[in-house]
């Protein structure tokens, strides 16, 4: 922080990375990628004398992420769970006093406080939708102490990062967005800087405008790997295909795609060859306007069109239809197109699907 000409990069291998998924088209997990990368600037929050670029929680996700540390070096599985669970029913009353840019926005009485940079915490909440890294402005999100009840209906609208827009929700939750906050309890209270713990009475946070240097890793596109043999390893090869950066979240295509994906990889691993030993070579990849996603298999077994089958009459009962074909179908139904070609003695078997 302050140094012009340093640079900080993440390459990212642990459980949980909140920070990252402000950049869901990154892969930071790449060494190449971050050499390739681009640098730019990102905000930064101070808190007294230490620093965060993520998100701050003070109050409630304060004390579910000290004892959740407590768990995990205390070899206690599932620790943040287990901390949440517990703070649910013994620390959701917090005596805080909250000023937002000279607004008081807390009646002491409160369960929790997030000041964000970005928009992740504890692994699945996104806590702070609207946050962006580089506006100069920290994200305000409020819950005065409430009911168990009403915490529980707010809660999944709060992991969803839908919590500012629900109506119900926004009755219950203050929202702001500041330069400067300051908080003040009177007692001893455990705030969480991106993960770290530190403990006071009284806190100063200010936004750093752009004042850390990030360098992004280069936006990936494109997946292809060689399986050789193929015998038993069709599970392998379909989550391998469904792990690329380039299928989309959205569970409905996902749904599709991995139909599609399974059909065609099993076809491959069960039919293709004989007593299953031979190659298979797949591979992802999206458009220049990351819209059009393509799926592509290729081996070198028997020569095999499935396109060529007809389409069986998904009217008919399952006495009278025909044995065969529906898998293929239901492929044609769920992608946008489906191509075949035989080429240098290989099937190679195209798929698109529209996924922005």
């Amino acid at each position: 922080i302050g140094f012009e000409n340093k640079y900080m990069a993440i390459l990212s291998y642990g459980t949980s990375n909140d920070f990252i998924k402000y950049y869901p088209d990154r892969t930071f997990n790449s060494l190449k990628g971050i050499i390739e990368g681009e640098k730019v600037k990102i905000d930064a929050i101070k808190c007294n004398s230490d620093y965060a670029i993520n998100v701050v929680n003070i109050g409630f996700d304060g004390r579910v992420a000290y004892d959740a540390n407590r768990n995990i070096e205390a070899g206690i599985k599932d620790g943040y769970n287990k901390a949440l669970r517990a703070a649910l029913f013994g620390y959701r009353y917090n005596k805080l006093e909250v000023i937002v840019d000279g607004e008081k926005i807390s009646k002491w009485r409160t369960l929790l406080c997030v000041v964000a940079n970005a928009k992740y915490c504890g692994g699945q909440f996104l806590c702070a939708p609207r946050a962006k890294v580089d506006d100069g402005l920290m994200d305000i999100c409020l819950i005065p102490s409430c009911t168990l009840l009403t915490f529980l209906r707010v809660l999944p609208y709060y992991t969803e990062g839908k919590h500012l827009d629900n109506e119900y929700c926004k009755s219950k939750i203050v929202y702001r967005q500041a330069r400067h906050v300051e908080v003040n309890s009177k007692d001893l209270i455990y705030v969480s800087l991106d993960g770290e713990i530190i403990a006071a009475t009284h806190f100063e946070l200010d936004i750093l405008d752009k004042a850390v240097s990030l360098i992004l890793p280069r936006k990936e596109t494109g997946m292809k790997k060689l399986f050789d043999p193929i015998k038993d390893k069709a599970g392998t090869i379909i989550e391998y295909l469904m792990s690329s950066p380039d299928i989309p979240s959205d569970e409905s295509l996902r749904f599709k795609i991995r139909l599609s994906i399974e059909e065609a990889v099993e076809n491959v691993v069960r039919y293709a060859y004989n007593d299953g030993i031979g190659w298979m070579e797949v591979g992802t990849e999206l458009d220049k306007d990351r819209v059009i996603l393509t799926i592509r298999i290729k081996d070198a077994g028997k020569p095999f069109n499935p396109l060529e089958q007809a389409d069986p009459d998904v009217t008919a009962s399952a006495e009278d239809r025909d044995i065969g074909g529906l898998g293929i179908y239901l492929c044609k139904q769920m992608m946008d197109t489906i191509e075949y070609r035989y080429e240098d003695g290989c099937n190679i078997l195209t798929m698109t699907k529209k996924v922005s």
